[in-house]
């Protein structure tokens, strides 16, 4: 099942399904991942996923990125980032590195 995350007018993200690079299990998003660690930046919207099973935040490797109107993206994301005071994330390798940041949070392992 593909499953299609869209911010109306500005990018889409399609992926043609989720595997947890953990535990291995694989399926629909809403029976076996969570999905509110996805971000919108720069780039687009970075779907990060997180396992119903093991815990495991990761950003899948297999997600095909759209940007209908980059401008519109750019001003969007930037307004979000002053209203929210969240950092501007500009792209998949930032996004990744916040994902494991957050399991190594989870884990304890932060130091």
């Amino acid at each position: 099942m593909a499953l299609k995350f869209r911010v109306k007018g500005l990018a889409e993200t399609f992926l043609d399904g989720i595997m947890c690079p953990c535990c291995g299990i694989a399926g629909p998003d809403d029976q076996y991942f969570a999905t509110e660690f996805t971000k919108v930046t720069l780039e687009g919207i970075i779907v990060v996923v997180q396992c119903k099973m093991c815990r495991e935040i990761f950003v899948p490797s297999s997600q095909r990125l759209g940007v209908l109107d980059y401008s519109a993206l750019c001003a969007a994301v930037e307004k979000d980032s002053v209203e929210s005071g969240e950092a501007i994330l500009t792209g998949i390798a930032a996004v990744r590195l916040n994902a494991e940041k957050m399991n190594a949070q989870r884990k304890g392992s932060m130091h």
